[in-house]
């Protein structure tokens, strides 16, 4: 039996910029690692392709965050994230801290591993906030979360945590946000429905990467809910880099629908949990001018689940779901090729 005391439940994202001065720093980091984003030769070429693409995106990207509030809304969202699964778990009698962890920006995986190590625990249990596996987001951040373990503190044990994309309460915390969306009397069946999410090179499915089927799973049961049958499509957004991305491109989807006559559009953010630049900034300002000046005249976006209680509560059943799995000692062979969490 685990004595939960010894578990530190640790929510993991790629980060983001705290300010705008910590924009080129962020872009270092995200464009430098290989197991993100590949370029030709990368071995080899990494990091020149990964300073000219800061040094020619940042001006613009610093323009965007801007338009935002400088910096990344992610640290409130995921440290409001982090209080409100604590104040679950407590409620249900588990003795459980929790804290988060990032890929690009502090705290980085070597500062969580210390803050476990320093607090004497003897577990962590990694809970992504990709709810939609995929290598490049997940699995990235297991591999650097288990290499810092690695070197750091050996003996720490993993403990696996299964998936929460087809969650009842993860869905219906999307479909209450989707309702909010509308005003007294509207009815959803006026507004074509597009559930964007953020977009991955296709050389991941090529290595049979799951993350855009996992989507498809959840838009199904998102749909179940609303009773929907038409008048919906996935895109995806936010590619960068001289790759092909999974497509359709959704400022692609918005142009064919203002072309097909569509003037009711509603934006599901379906892959992201919390506000990130990809919604506040993305959807919510660039979409929006694009989808105006093509003639679409209502143009809403769904809020971002956040701390949705039903949300809160999926992340606790993963967390109790997890605990009576089982554990999974950290080692070498799974540094290598990281768990489906």
């Amino acid at each position: 039996m685990i004595n939960e005391s010894k578990i530190m439940v640790a929510l993991l994202n790629m980060g983001g910029p705290k300010t705008n001065e910590d924009v080129k720093e962020f872009q270092k980091h995200l464009f430098n690692d290989a197991r993100l984003i590949r370029f030709p030769l990368s071995f080899l070429l990494q990091g020149l392709f990964a300073w000219a693409l800061v040094k020619f995106r940042l001006e613009a990207v610093k323009e965007r965050y801007k338009l935002i509030g400088g910096g990344s809304p992610i640290y409130k969202s995921t440290e409001n994230q982090v209080k409100a699964l604590a104040k679950e778990l407590n409620r249900r009698g588990r003795n459980i801290d929790v804290t988060y962890s990032f890929n690009y920006s502090p705290p980085y995986p070597t500062n969580t591993i210390n803050q476990i190590q320093a607090a004497n625990k003897e577990y962590i249990l990694p809970l992504s906030l990709y709810p939609h596996y995929s290598k490049a987001t997940t699995g990235s951040n297991m591999f650097y979360l288990k290499k810092a373990a690695q070197e750091q503190y050996p003996s720490l044990k993993f403990i696996e945590t299964p998936s929460y994309h087809l969650h009842d309460g993860y869905i219906e915390a999307f479909v209450d946000r989707i309702q909010e969306a509308l005003k007294p009397g509207e009815s959803l069946d006026d507004f074509y429905l597009i559930f964007s999410a953020h977009g991955l090179p296709v050389y991941y499915l090529m290595e049979g990467d799951p993350y855009p089927f996992l989507i498809s799973q959840t838009v199904a049961k998102i749909l179940t809910h609303l009773h929907r049958t038409q008048d919906w499509i996935i895109a995806y957004q936010s590619a960068v880099g001289p790759f092909k991305w999974l497509e359709p491109a959704t400022e692609k989807v918005l142009h064919a629908l203002a072309t097909e006559g569509k003037k009711k559009v509603l934006i599901i953010p379906i892959a992201f949990v919390g506000d990130h630049i990809e919604t506040t900034c993305e959807i919510d300002m660039e979409y929006r001018q694009l989808a105006q000046e093509a003639g679409i005249t209502d143009y809403r976006m769904s809020k971002a689940i956040e701390c949705h209680p039903r949300f809160i509560e999926a992340l606790a059943d993963t967390v109790e779901a997890s605990l009576n799995k089982g554990l999974e000692k950290s080692s070498l062979k799974t540094l290598m090729e990281p768990a489906n969490v």
